[in-house]
């Protein structure tokens, strides 16, 4: 603390500067489903053989179309047409940074804010997409076996954590 003042009150102060002295993070929305059959989640394997959520980026053209149809659109272009499920409500939000390796984001300030949706497997077969070449539904206890892509393991274990 500078001057007997609390780290919180100096962290609290920058709400007051100008807004013109600000730099605010430009954000990409993605939609993630959290599916789950009974007590399992469905996770998607993609090409580099790491594990995420279905779902995706929203596109400009989307930007006043609801978010259930937004996530259905892009879960039904990973998953296929005949997978059935029930959108729900939002169960988790997150920050997703790629790793500054990436190949194609590094050196740039790319970041993504990710809304997870409950979601309940009604029924239908998965038909992957080309962008995944394996999907599981997993339990618990398979969560630390399993390579994830970055922030994708926090995720899963928050569902599982506050799904028991």
């Amino acid at each position: 603390p500078l001057h007997g003042r609390s780290r919180e009150f100096d962290s609290l102060s920058a709400h007051h500067m100008p807004l013109a002295s600000r730099d605010h993070q430009n954000f990409h929305v993605g939609l993630k489903a959290f599916i789950e059959k009974g007590k399992k989640l469905l996770i998607l394997q993609d090409n580099n053989g790491e594990w995420e959520l279905p779902g995706g980026r929203v596109e400009k053209r989307e930007r006043n179309k609801d978010l259930e149809t937004i996530l259905t659109r892009e879960t039904t272009e990973e998953l296929g047409e005949n997978i059935k499920f029930e959108i729900g409500p939002v169960f988790h939000n997150w920050i997703r940074v790629p790793p500054q390796n990436d190949r194609v984001y590094k050196n740039t300030d790319f970041t993504i804010f990710l809304v997870g949706f409950r979601c309940t497997y009604v029924g239908g077969e998965i038909s992957l997409s080309p962008e995944h070449k394996n999907f599981k539904w997993i339990s618990r206890e398979d969560v630390k076996k399993l390579k994830f892509e970055n922030t994708y393991q926090e995720a899963v274990e928050y569902y599982f954590k506050n799904n028991s």
